[in-house]
């Protein structure tokens, strides 16, 4: 998930521009759909904030760890990368749980 979403804003780009269709294939032979990935992203704002900042910053705007923890405010030697890996984690969790609306059903059909 990490990948997707450091890749989410030229994955928008050039769907917009219609040179890639709304689903791709990841290394792990799943399908990924742009929509989903929409989705979840804008679920950022269920996480705690240092969480949020680092999925929007760290890895969707692709800025500098080191910029990023000090816009968070956060020295910066401090491993912003684990917020935003304990941001993603949140949010699997979150999709296990039924929580996010989109998924709840594809959670209780495979369970």
């Amino acid at each position: 998930m990490r990948e997707l979403f450091r890749n989410l804003q030229s994955w928008e780009s050039q769907y917009s521009a219609r040179q890639v269709g709304d689903s791709l294939k990841g290394p792990d032979s799943k399908e990924y759909n742009l929509f989903d990935i929409q989705y979840l992203y804008s679920c950022r704002t269920k996480l705690a904030p240092r969480q949020r900042q680092a999925i929007e910053l760290f890895l969707y705007e692709n800025i500098r760890e080191k910029e990023v923890a000090l816009r968070m405010g956060v020295s910066d030697t401090n491993p912003v990368a684990m917020y935003a890996t304990d941001g993603l984690k949140r949010l699997c969790e979150m999709i296990e749980d039924g929580m996010l609306n989109r998924f709840s059903d594809k959670v209780s059909k495979v369970s």
